[in-house]
């Protein structure tokens, strides 16, 4: 196992985390807004502080890829490849909707997650997965996508009971007409992040190679 540090900016939260060995050191989950360029240096050195470790020691960059705010997922990733470059240190790219759909299968039992982040403008990037208990490993249903509220809705037409969609806030989705779906607001954790970093090591890449996941044009103006 190693040091993994993991930062994810890509949702209203600023999140960080660092583990070691399968176990979470600390983590730090921040409502900073547009600070997100001048903060997240600061955060990532006092994470490194409280868990008496340096970033000299850090052995594994785990780094959420969108798709999420623009602007989110352009400064967490800016930031944290160019640390990983400089450490020469390879990185785990995870797409937030997974991260999601990872962090709320370790608490609960749907046989089918859907995360869903709003994409302003009455459209919403979504993706669903389903876990297989022997591996502990997702596997896709459908890609990340974006969509229309009419889209979404299609899709999930024929799911229903055991169908947990994911939300990163409450009641930022008018409710299906289906009946059965189970909702469940997602709040990030920079921990859980950083141990997938572990299950997820095969995915291991330079720097580099590592790409946003944007889906669509930014909002200007």
């Amino acid at each position: 196992m190693t040091l993994n540090l993991a930062i994810n900016c890509s949702t209203a939260w600023t999140s960080i985390g660092l583990s070691e060995r399968g176990t979470v050191l600390a983590e730090m989950n921040l409502n900073i807004g547009r600070g997100q360029s001048s903060e997240l240096p600061k955060a990532v050195a006092e994470i490194l502080r409280l868990s008496a470790r340096s970033l000299d020691q850090v052995d594994l960059f785990v780094l959420a890829t969108g798709p999420g705010s623009f602007t989110g997922v352009r400064v967490g990733l800016s930031y944290g490849l160019a640390l990983a470059a400089a450490r020469r240190c390879p990185v785990v790219p995870v797409n937030t909707l997974e991260l999601m759909a990872y962090q709320a299968a370790a608490v609960s039992r749907g046989n089918v997650f859907v995360p869903i982040l709003n994409a302003k403008r009455g459209y919403f990037y979504a993706a669903a997965y389903e876990m297989n208990l022997e591996t502990n490993r997702l596997s896709g249903l459908w890609e990340p996508g974006f969509f229309s509220f009419s889209q979404l809705e299609e899709r999930l037409s024929s799911w229903g009971e055991k169908t947990l969609l994911i939300l990163e806030k409450p009641r930022s989705l008018p409710l299906f007409v289906t009946p059965g779906f189970v909702y469940e607001d997602f709040i990030p954790s920079g921990g859980r992040l950083a141990l997938l970093g572990d299950l997820l090591f095969e995915r291991t890449t330079a720097p580099e190679a590592v790409k946003g996941i944007y889906l669509r044009a930014p909002d200007f103006g």
